[in-house]
């Protein structure tokens, strides 16, 4: 569980997909899955919707699969629609810690290793 305010983005978000979600997760009263944090640096790596819907609700906290971003088992790439398809891991951590986000889903983030659901009430969020 980390705290939302903790947390650095380093893309922006598409304001529609956050007014479906806010409303999906306010409807269901369950966040299905973690986001996916680098530890060091609390830069998020997937889920900028998710933590930022979690905000609109009011919510505090939210469940986080907490990485070693440097490491192999954490890989990164482009969506294909994005408008730069050449990334590297220190620059989404530099546009993480000095607010200079990336475009709306530019960069993808895999982990090596398979990331369980975990639904998490919203109400033990708050």
């Amino acid at each position: 569980m980390v705290e939302l305010r903790r947390l650095r983005g380093h893309e922006r978000i598409r304001l529609t997909l956050l007014e479906e979600l806010s409303e999906q997760i306010r409807r269901d009263g369950v966040l299905k899955r973690p986001i996916l944090v680098a530890d060091r640096d609390f830069v998020i790596l997937d889920g900028h919707h998710r933590a930022e819907a979690l905000r609109k609700l009011g919510c505090v906290r939210i469940p986080a699969y907490l990485v070693d971003y440097r490491s192999d088992i954490v890989k990164l790439g482009t969506w294909p629609d994005a408008s730069v398809s050449v990334v590297s891991k220190e620059e989404v951590l530099r546009r993480g810690l000095h607010n200079d986000p990336f475009p709306p889903k530019t960069t993808r983030h895999t982990v090596a290793v398979p990331l369980e659901e975990r639904p998490m009430e919203l109400k033990d969020l708050l």
